[in-house]
């Protein structure tokens, strides 16, 4: 289990955070709220600041938000930095407190150098005076474009990479430079193999985590947190209480050995164009979508 300090923030913290959805069907916002604070973990708002802000006015939680992209179409320097500036504050707004714990600035593709250059000084601004505890960046987009960047600006005190057991390539090209300037890392994504789809969504895969329950007392989804969260914190996406309590309990229990030759068999059907057809039909919106967002992809 990941243990000891987080880089250049000289904290510990605990191997898995939670990142914040809204449930489904219509379900009540409270109960994922209160779990999730009741888990004392590091809480990512960055789906609805507004919304989890006014459920945790006056908490001493975490938190951490991935920011705006809208820097990528500046104009200039200055523009750059007063479109960083204008969110952290709509943030802070949002959530009711003076400072933000982790900011994360987002790199999604390639910029211009004075794009990156005004991020910067906002952000550095807003430490100095108090707003945001640490800088962090957030691979959001090709590893190469966050390398690229990353190589010639040192100003970051945690990494927030995707990472899981279908695609470890951002890891695998970032964590060394990560290593190598003593920055935190967090892994991200755990059970979304891509096209917004977690692995254990499809229907023929349902079918095998049914037999997988009592993976070495986990839930196969259970098992690939607790692997990855051995290296590097995880930060898990929750919709519900349940969804919390199951994350949160993953770390602690055996971890599973042998749990490659169990993904196997989804990740072949993560590959099946057949499979993926099958979903184009479906009557869950996410699968659908999912489905033309492949489609899209391989076009």
């Amino acid at each position: 289990m990941a243990s000891g300090l987080l880089g250049r923030t000289n904290l510990a913290f605990p191997p898995v955070w939670l990142s914040l959805s809204l449930p489904d069907r219509g379900e009540e916002i409270s109960p994922l709220v209160e779990a999730a604070l009741a888990a004392d973990v590091p809480i990512d708002i960055t789906s609805q600041p507004g919304l989890w802000g006014g459920h945790m006015r006056g908490t001493e939680a975490f938190l951490t938000t991935i920011g705006t992209a809208a820097y990528e179409n500046a104009s200039d320097e200055k523009h750059a930095s007063d479109l960083l500036q204008a969110h952290f504050i709509e943030t802070l707004s949002s959530i009711g407190r003076e400072h933000i714990d982790i900011y994360f600035l987002r790199i999604r593709r390639a910029v211009e150098e004075y794009q990156i250059s005004g991020a910067l000084e906002a952000l550095e601004l807003a430490r100095q005076e108090g707003h945001i505890r640490f800088i962090g960046i957030c691979c959001d987009g090709p590893s190469l474009a966050t390398l690229g960047m990353w190589q010639f600006h040192d100003a970051f005190d945690v990494l927030l990479v995707p990472r899981n057991h279908y695609d470890p390539e951002p890891y695998q090209t970032l964590s060394p430079l990560a290593r190598e300037r003593r920055v935190g890392i967090v892994t991200s994504r755990p059970l979304n193999w891509g096209y917004g789809l977690p692995f254990v969504a499809l229907p023929a895969q349902l079918r095998l985590r049914n037999l997988t329950q009592g993976f070495y007392g986990l839930t196969l989804a259970q098992a690939a947190v607790a692997d990855l969260a051995l290296d590097h914190p995880v930060m898990v996406g929750v919709r519900s209480a349940e969804e919390v309590r199951l994350a949160v309990e993953a770390p602690g229990k055996h971890h599973a050995t042998g749990l490659n030759e169990f993904l196997k068999p989804f990740i072949d059907s993560f590959d099946d164009d057949a499979q993926w057809a099958e979903l184009a039909a479906s009557d869950r919106p996410a699968e659908r979508q999912a489905a033309e967002r492949r489609g899209r992809d391989l076009a």
